[in-house]
């Protein structure tokens, strides 16, 4: 779920985390040696630059005090550590928090990740932005895909590359089974058959339109609390 925090303390913790990097452990990790997706239109990146964040591994020991990146494309956490960048295992890490300033905004957009889900197409280790916890969960999945169209002209025949992202929701029940969902009416009624006349009422009580990602999250605690 997303969370904000203000400004000032966002400025103080990059001084923090600039200054401190936590050593996290991992037999796993990678070193990036080299540079990553050039002469690519788009980016694979959730966000362009580190923004703050904390990992937790598969014990539920937190690391604190990071620098972190999502690459969407690959579905994988960038760590930068003391200078070095590395790739953070999955597997060891099933849980992540990334904190973002948007350009013009005083207020940290908080996305807190994890992953273990069982959803069909999805692996174990898939991380998927949790937008809402309690009783149901809404999960939301970023899939970036590299796209190559051929281009021809005059004087060149090179392909153009680009990274498109995409974005899917899914509701987890109690028992956990997930379904996909959608920013429309129609496939709200439709993930929630037995609650349709509950959801046409609040939706008519409280103006709701069910095409925004808040609208969504306003339902389902709407639907936790019955």
């Amino acid at each position: 779920m997303k969370k904000y925090i203000g400004l000032g303390l966002f400025i103080f913790l990059t001084e923090t985390l600039i200054a401190q990097i936590t050593n996290v452990q991992g037999l796993d990790n990678v070193v990036i040696r080299t540079k990553k997706y050039e002469d690519i239109k788009g980016t694979a990146y959730l966000y362009p630059s580190w923004s703050a964040g904390t990992l937790t591994d598969r014990n539920g020991k937190m690391y604190s005090n990071l620098l972190l990146k999502y690459d969407s494309y690959k579905d994988q956490i960038e760590l930068n550590q003391e200078g070095q960048v590395v790739e953070v295992s999955t597997t060891n890490y099933p849980k992540f928090t990334l904190s973002w300033t948007e350009p013009g905004s005083n207020e940290i957009i908080k996305h807190s990740f994890s992953s273990g889900y069982t959803i069909p197409g999805f692996t174990k280790t898939t991380y998927f932005d949790v937008i809402y916890d309690g009783k149901m969960d809404l999960l939301k999945k970023y899939k970036t895909s590299f796209m190559e169209e051929a281009v021809t002209g005059y004087g060149t025949s090179d392909p153009q590359k680009s990274f498109q992202l995409k974005v899917f929701y899914f509701v987890l029940a109690e028992d956990g089974s997930a379904k996909e969902i959608k920013l429309n009416k129609k496939s709200t009624l439709e993930a929630f058959p037995n609650h349709t006349e509950a959801i046409e009422a609040y939706c008519k009580e409280n103006k709701l339109k069910l095409k925004s990602e808040g609208d969504l999250v306003q339902i389902i605690r709407f639907l936790d609390l019955k």
